[in-house]
């Protein structure tokens, strides 16, 4: 099990393994005996500050050169296609294969408190609490190459999620009540609506695969927004959780 505080996991969907990040900066792969119901660790590898370029070593973790030794707060994961992502402290967003290997170290320069990547994994869209970035994924990516193109910013904070199909993103905005939702389809993105229900901060939204956009809060509420043929989003049910 890791040793700190555990931030986020992903699923590899093909074959369930698990991958967790921590406060540590380590990324851990899991593979799930559903036999016994218990986990086994596969393999780790340790993300570490800019300038380092992260070698897996199985079961261990990494080593570079230059910051090598300074892991950093790896805060989010993705999964997408046959790639691993993950986000840190220090603004970088990083691109493993399924068994670790990096393949893709990127510098944003701002803290990574939500990541999401688009389905042909062209597009990376990060955010913090206060804007959220678009930017270009390279076709053939090299670790060394720390270079990325910015796409544009948005007014919002994390987290966000898109939809390739209509080309919409939405992001919890500035205020963290209320949902933007966003269109990339012109030369530049423009708002196209506001979602608002939540009383309280809004922390979590994902997309169902029938595209309805579901938000939580700190409100104890789940939202279901069910997507119209007018391209717009309405609310279908709100339900009353004893949590947040």
């Amino acid at each position: 099990a890791h040793e700190s505080v555990v931030f986020d996991i992903a699923v590899n969907p093909s074959n369930g393994d698990v991958y967790s990040c921590t406060l540590d900066g380590v990324i851990t792969q899991w593979r799930i005996d559903r036999n016994v119901k218990r986990a086994q660790h596969l393999r780790s590898a340790i993300q570490t500050g800019p300038s380092g370029k992260g070698q897996c070593l199985p079961g261990i973790g990494c080593s570079d050169s230059g910051m090598e030794d300074t892991p950093v707060n790896v805060r989010k994961l993705f999964w997408r296609g046959s790639h691993l992502y993950s986000g840190d402290e220090m603004g970088s967003i990083c691109r493993w294969t399924s068994d670790l290997q990096l393949e893709m170290k990127k510098e944003y320069f701002t803290e990574i408190w939500s990541l999401f990547v688009n389905e042909d994994e062209s597009v990376v869209y990060s955010g913090r609490d206060n804007d959220i970035v678009i930017a270009s994924i390279p076709q053939n990516p090299r670790i060394d190459d720390c270079c990325v193109q910015v796409k544009g910013n948005l007014p919002g904070r994390c987290p966000v999620v898109a939809n390739s199909k209509d080309s919409s993103i939405m992001t919890v905005n500035r205020n963290g009540l209320n949902i933007d939702v966003w269109s990339t389809e012109g030369k530049a993105p423009s708002k196209v609506q506001t979602l608002e229900d939540h009383d309280m901060i809004v922390n979590s939204i994902l997309l169902s695969k029938d595209e309805t956009l579901i938000s939580a809060g700190w409100d104890a509420k789940v939202n279901f927004w069910a997507l119209g043929g007018d391209g717009k989003y309405s609310l279908r049910k709100s339900v009353k959780v004893e949590s947040y």
